[in-house]
Formats: structure tokens, C-alpha cells, sequence
């Protein structure tokens, strides 16, 4: 199967490699099929070998899957369109999120979800690696709490820029926005692993933190008609994919290779909401969880879409023998049925919406993911069409960088006094236009700076 690597494409496992790569040469050994043949007709002594490399130690393996880095980069592109979007005027109702109050979803509607979704994808890549080569559970979930309470300090300095009052806080909007991204960018980070520079890292890494600190102190927003500091508020889109990581790691670290009970947890997420929403968590315990974090929805919807994309990595690791990528796209399939299955038995509950993140959005979202993800896993890891895939895999790799560059973007505009697209381009199909470029024009950014070794990395 084809795999991406920083330097080119070649022929390896079908496991990803979330970080550096120090496997041994024989943990590098690639999975060629005869020319033309592809991998669903592959022969049994080629299944047999890809079986045998699929079940290398985690810490062995060196490669990424590039269909899920290509899935995470066309979720990004998806959310930098639609976030474009948003403000303009005349654009298609199904190009927007379904109003709240209705009952249905738009394609806007799944790329939150995707994002959650994917992100249960990577964990038995990450933290399989992690628990497979030795490190104790006791740092695998220090390294867990870590990175959710990276995603959470993030989530919630973002949600603050549109409240924060530029009077009471003593610089502009667009100032604080760069000077807050600014230090995000020093303490998160992936900077090269050069002994006669690490202590220019650190020091630039300890400059952020102070940086965030200050952006902090002097903020005052309008929270409520009132002039407050910097509120939790609903997280921010970072922080609920923090708290859904957080939840659905723990279950991995638990559970593992066990199929059936991730599934059941899938429906206790899901019955956790149902609960939720009838008002069976009044206990003191819930009621105080509650004051801080939406436990039906936050822990309970979100936490149920992300617990699906590790079934279908479950699903793609799969190496009994006789398992071949068209058994895989099956039964990704089937999952994928049995999902959208559930979520219209669910739908008379409380029907479909993202902003209340009923059960049936979360199982429909699923299962379009389920959907998707066997299209490009076909077109890119069966296929090999992957010449195209290349910079859209790139930018999937950086996907934190490409999320804020176009906030960095606005803010730069705005402190320079530009406001030719606040005039022009603004409704209809020039709109629509204007959003796909920007889209990609921020994603090659993201591509750029990724080779000049700006990589976010939480």
C-alpha cells in the first residue's frame, strides 16, 4: 500500500507513525504487490506479508496512513471554506450550518464532527505506539492530560476574541489576536530536534507561556452585558475536540483491542446524552461536572463520534489472517450501516442538530465519516492515485497551523487598515468563489510554513 513520507511516496504499512521515525531498517520494509494486481486481488503469500508487517510492534512502525492525513487536510480545507462562509450574504442555505431550531443537518454540519472523528482515528496509531514499546500507563496519561489541557488553553483563548473589548483591555482586538497566536506558535511549537539550539527553544517556548500569561491579564471582554475577564464559556471548537480526546483515550487505554466493548461504550456515550437530556444526572456529583462541561453533549455526542473513528482504525489493523482491504471497506461499510441504522431509530427522540448534538447527528456525522474516509482509503491506499493527495496530506499533518492561520490572516489585515474584502466579494457566487480560494491559498500557507519547521504540535 502507497504511504507518504516527508520525502516522497513509497510502497509500507498501513500504520501511521505519529511523530519521528527510529524504527530499524527491517521495521522499514515495504509491501510491494506485482504491477497492476493493486491489493484487493492480492495473492495469500502477499496477504501473509502484509499480515506480518501490520502486526510489527507499534514501536517499530515508521510511516503514516496517508488516507487519514489526507482525510484531516480536506477537513480542514472543508472548515476554512465554511468559516469563510459564514459571514457572507446570498450563499445557499446548504452551504451554512442548519438554524438550531430546525431538524436536519447540511454537509457545514459534518466537518466538526470529521475533525472528531479523525481524531479517534489517530489514537491506537499514537497511543498504541506508546503502550506497545513500554511507557508505563502512568505517562501515557500524563502525555493525555498534557495535550487535552494544550487543546482546552487554546480552545478558550479563542472562543475570548469576539468579547473582548479593546477599551477595557488596552489594545485593539486584531493586536491582542496576533500577540495571543503569536505565543501559541512559540509554546506549541514542534521545533527541530538540534542539540546547539535547544536552549534558544526553551527559551522561546518559556516566552509563550509568559506571552499567553499577559494576553490573559490584560484581557477584559463583554461577557453578559458586563466587563469580565476571560471566560470557559463553551470551550471553543479546540477545546470540545480537547474534552471528547481526553474521554475517548481514556476508553482506548482501557478496553485496547477489545471491538465489542468499544462498541458498547459508543452506546453509553450515546445513552449518556439520552440521560442527560431527561434530567437522570441530578446528582450532586453530575450537577457540580456539569456547572463546567455540557456532559450529554461534550462528553456524551462528541465523545460517541470520536470513539467511532477508532473502530474503524480497529477495523483497518485488523491482521487475522485473510484480511484484505476489500474485507476492510466491508465491514467499514457495515459499521457504517449499522450507525446510520441507530441514528433513525434515535431520530424521534430529539431529532437532528448540531447545536444541541443529538444522538442521530452524531451517528449520522459517523457514519458520513465511515463513508468517506473508504473512499479516499480506496482512491489513495488501494489505488494509489496519490500524486494529488500530496499537499492536502502535507497540510493534514499540520492541522493546528492551518486551523488558526486564517484568524492570523484577518488580524494582520486589520491592523494594516485593509478593507478591500470587507467591499468587495462579499454575496453570492463571487462570495462563494472568494472562500475556495481563500481555503486554498491558507492550506498551501500551512504547507509552506510546515517546511520552514513551523509545525504546531500539541
Amino acid at each position: 500500500m502507497p504511504r507518504w513520507s516527508m520525502t516522497g511516496w513509497k510502497a509500507g504499512t498501513t500504520e501511521e507513525k505519529a511523530g519521528t521515525t527510529n524504527g530499524t531498517s527491517r521495521a522499514r520494509r515495504a509491501v510491494r504487490f506485482p504491477r497492476g494486481r493493486g491489493t484487493l486481488g492480492a495473492g495469500p503469500e502477499e496477504v501473509r506479508v502484509l499480515a506480518q508487517t501490520l502486526e510489527q510492534p507499534a514501536a517499530r512502525r515508521t510511516e503514516r496512513i496517508v488516507s487519514i492525513d489526507l482525510f484531516r487536510g480536506l477537513t480542514i480545507l472543508a472548515m476554512i471554506f465554511v468559516n469563510h462562509l459564514s459571514p457572507l450574504q446570498d450563499i445557499p442555505a446548504w452551504m451554512k450550518h442548519m438554524p438550531s431550531q430546525q431538524d436536519g443537518m447540511t454537509f457545514v454540519d459534518v466537518v466538526f464532527p470529521a475533525f472528531l472523528f479523525i481524531v479517534g482515528m489517530a489514537i491506537p496509531l499514537a497511543i498504541g505506539r506508546r503502550l506497545e514499546r513500554g511507557e508505563s500507563r502512568l505517562r501515557v496519561a500524563g502525555h493525555v492530560l498534557m495535550r487535552t489541557l494544550s487543546l482546552l488553553v487554546i480552545g478558550v483563548f479563542m472562543v475570548n476574541i469576539r468579547s473582548l473589548d479593546p477599551v477595557a483591555t488596552g489594545m485593539s482586538r486584531d493586536a491582542w489576536v496576533l500577540l495571543m497566536f503569536g505565543s501559541v506558535i512559540l509554546v506549541w511549537n514542534q521545533y527541530p530536534r538540534t542539540a546547539g539550539w535547544r536552549y534558544l527553544f526553551i527559551v522561546l517556548r518559556v516566552l509563550g507561556v509568559a506571552g499567553l500569561i499577559w494576553m490573559a491579564t490584560v484581557y477584559r471582554g463583554h461577557w453578559n452585558e458586563t466587563v469580565t475577564r476571560m471566560q470557559t464559556a463553551w470551550w471553543g471548537i479546540l477545546g470540545l475536540i480537547g474534552w471528547a480526546y481526553l474521554t475517548s483515550t481514556l476508553t482506548y487505554a482501557v478496553f485496547r483491542r477489545r471491538s465489542a466493548a468499544l462498541v458498547g461504550m459508543l452506546a453509553l456515550f450515546i445513552a449518556l446524552y439520552v440521560g442527560d437530556a431527561a434530567g437522570r444526572l441530578g446528582f450532586p456529583v453530575a450537577r457540580q461536572v456539569k456547572e463546567s462541561v455540557w456532559l450529554g453533549g461534550h462528553i456524551g455526542g462528541h465523545s460517541a463520534i470520536t470513539v467511532a473513528g477508532i473502530l474503524v482504525t480497529m477495523i483497518l489493523l485488523d491482521a487475522r489472517p485473510g484480511q484484505t482491504p476489500a474485507r476492510r471497506i466491508l465491514a467499514i461499510l457495515l459499521f457504517a450501516s449499522g450507525l446510520f441504522a441507530a441514528g433513525y431509530l434515535l431520530r424521534p427522540l430529539h431529532g437532528i442538530s448540531k447545536t444541541m448534538a443529538t444522538p442521530t447527528w452524531c451517528l449520522y456525522s459517523s457514519a458520513i465519516c465511515c463513508v468517506a474516509y473508504v473512499i479516499l482509503y480506496w482512491l489513495v491506499d488501494v489505488a494509489q492515485c496519490v500524486p494529488l493527495a500530496r499537499p492536502l496530506a502535507q497540510s493534514g499533518a499540520n492541522p493546528l497551523l492551518a486551523y488558526i492561520l486564517p484568524d492570523i490572516f484577518w488580524a494582520v489585515l486589520g491592523l494594516l487598515g485593509v478593507t478591500f474584502f470587507s467591499e468587495h466579494w462579499y454575496a453570492g457566487g463571487e462570495a462563494i468563489a472568494r472562500a475556495a480560494v481563500f481555503s486554498v491559498l491558507m492550506v498551501a500557507l500551512s504547507v509552506w510554513l510546515w517546511r520552514l519547521h513551523v509545525r504546531l504540535h500539541v
